[in-house]
């Protein structure tokens, strides 16, 4: 089954405009519920040649991006994967990798990223089949937050950002249970921890 959907938003400020808030998505898996709420202007989620795949498995997605020209792009296709990704303000990028469509993988994720704020950058690359859970929680503008696992073991990052212009890159590699939580408060800081077992 495959889902497009674009929506058009009238605004006037003066004059008389067209903005497009799009949906692109590809889904395949079994026991999906999809929840998407766009209610600023010029969000996108995928786009029309490159479609936000989920996949097979119990998946669960919750999108929401209340402010405008969001992105976000993901593809997903963990065993059980929770993909709930939201925004509020605006300008955010947020990409999530779970796997490959040739290279199914990543089995019970948890993906949860949640910005309040605008110009912020959150990646979470996960593969293998571990356990993975990525939170990322920013408050706050121009943050740049990346995770990167290909651990086979239970994975788990949360990182909580609370300021402006940090800069904070987890990776996590190997075959062991593997957990990291990094809560930064402030601007400009920069962290980078990466784990290997």
């Amino acid at each position: 089954m495959k889902i497009k959907a674009t929506v058009l938003v009238m605004a006037v400020l003066g004059f008389s405009s067209v903005y497009a808030n799009d949906v692109y998505i590809e889904q395949v898996g079994d026991s999906s519920t999809i929840n998407i709420t766009q209610q600023g202007l010029g969000n996108t989620i995928g786009d029309s040649t490159n479609p936000a795949f989920i996949g097979g498995g119990s998946n669960t997605v919750l999108i929401d991006q209340i402010g405008s020209n969001n992105i976000m792009q993901f593809t997903v296709n963990g065993a059980s994967t929770n993909l709930k990704l939201q925004a509020t303000g605006g300008a955010n990028e947020q990409y999530v990798t779970c796997g490959t469509i040739l290279s199914p993988s990543c089995s019970g994720s948890a993906i949860e990223q949640i910005i309040q704020g605008d110009n912020n950058i959150l990646t979470a690359t996960l593969g293998g089949g571990a356990n993975h859970t990525s939170k990322m929680n920013v408050v706050g503008d121009s943050n740049i937050i990346t995770h990167t696992s290909t651990s086979t073991g239970a994975t788990s990052a949360i990182i909580g950002v609370s300021g402006n212009m940090n800069n904070i890159g987890v990776t996590q590699s190997g075959m062991t249970a593997q957990s990291v939580q990094v809560n930064s408060t402030g601007n400009s800081n920069a962290i980078t921890i990466n784990q290997s077992q």
